[in-house]
């Protein structure tokens, strides 16, 4: 009787196994495809943040160390008309910057996805005295006020588009999905061949 019990077990545990059907792994992404949101969904999401950006207005207080001097310059930077246009990775908006009541910048910016080679989230004040080394300026500090923060785009041709926030968490969300954009599109920087 303990024999036929044992042979039992063996029999169900057998036609238990043969009732269990073995399920493949779900398909795993294209290593070339980045996982996350859609290119549709990523570009809407760039697009709505900075059709909220509006304008951003703030003072830079500048010192001259080589002769001691200050002043202030009155910035008042509007994006607005943004257009992220995910068929053909593109990004447009247009931007005018006034400079202590003078148009600085008037124009329509257009970034080709594919051409971005980097994007920064950086203090205001930071990306100012980048762009003054690079000028030469190398005696001049600025200041803020208040603190604002610069998401800039650097494409592959040496051009760079600061984009001005007053909130730091909102310029690092634009930045991430940014690089996830470029990311779909093939962008971004290359690595040298040899």
């Amino acid at each position: 009787m303990r024999m036929i019990a044992v042979v039992m077990a063996v029999v169900l545990a057998g036609a238990t196994a043969l009732a269990q059907q073995v399920v493949p792994p779900p398909p795993q992404p294209a290593p070339d495809k980045p996982a996350g949101p859609s290119l549709e969904v990523t570009m809407k999401f760039i697009q709505d943040k900075l059709s909220e950006v509006g304008t951003v207005n703030f003072a830079g207080y500048f010192h001259d160390a080589s002769d001691n001097s200050d002043w202030v310059q009155k910035i008042s930077a509007t994006y607005s008309n943004a257009v992220a246009n995910p068929s053909v990775c593109t990004l447009s908006y247009h931007r005018l910057v006034i400079n202590n009541g003078q148009t600085e910048h008037n124009e329509n910016v257009f970034v080709s996805l594919r051409e971005v080679q980097s994007i920064a989230v950086l203090p205001d004040e930071q990306e100012w005295q980048m762009h003054l080394a690079r000028i030469g300026e190398t005696t001049r500090t600025v200041k803020d006020v208040p603190e604002i923060t610069a998401l800039v785009i650097e494409l592959s041709k040496g051009v760079e588009y600061p984009i001005r926030f007053y909130e730091q968490e909102t310029a690092d969300r634009v930045a991430k999905a940014l690089v996830h954009a470029v990311e779909l599109c093939g962008g971004g920087p290359k690595p040298e061949p040899f």
